[in-house]
């Protein structure tokens, strides 16, 4: 009778590897992001994985917790609801994060296009 041992090597951590916002059609004098005007955020994470958007001061539709595609990207619209210094999250379920910031504006939201006031 013989033995084999098998080793295998251990998962890597699932995490969260990026996250963007786009600027869109944002035009001013102050910054790209305003108030009321809507962005689109994306994450890259392993496709299965599971992640949330977050900001203290905005909102992101769908909102929730997102599955990965195929693709390893996932999108979501961020409307920034203050002006001032944001943080946008990508959160995996297990906790970690990846963050980016940015600076809102007063926005003017003219449908497609959003003006930025200081």
């Amino acid at each position: 009778m013989t033995a084999a041992l098998v080793l295998t090597a251990p998962a890597a951590p699932a995490a969260v590897t990026a996250v963007g916002v786009a600027p869109g059609l944002s035009f001013g004098s102050s910054t790209a992001f305003g108030t009321t005007c809507s962005y689109i955020a994306t994450a890259t994470a392993t496709p299965g994985d599971v992640i949330g958007f977050f900001d203290a001061t905005g909102t992101f539709d769908p909102g929730g917790w997102i599955t990965v595609p195929a693709s390893g990207t996932v999108t979501a619209k961020w409307t920034p609801l203050l002006p001032g210094n944001h943080t946008v999250y990508a959160v995996h379920n297990s906790g970690a994060f990846v963050s980016t910031a940015a600076t809102v504006g007063n926005g003017v939201n003219l449908g497609p296009v959003c003006v930025v006031l200081p």
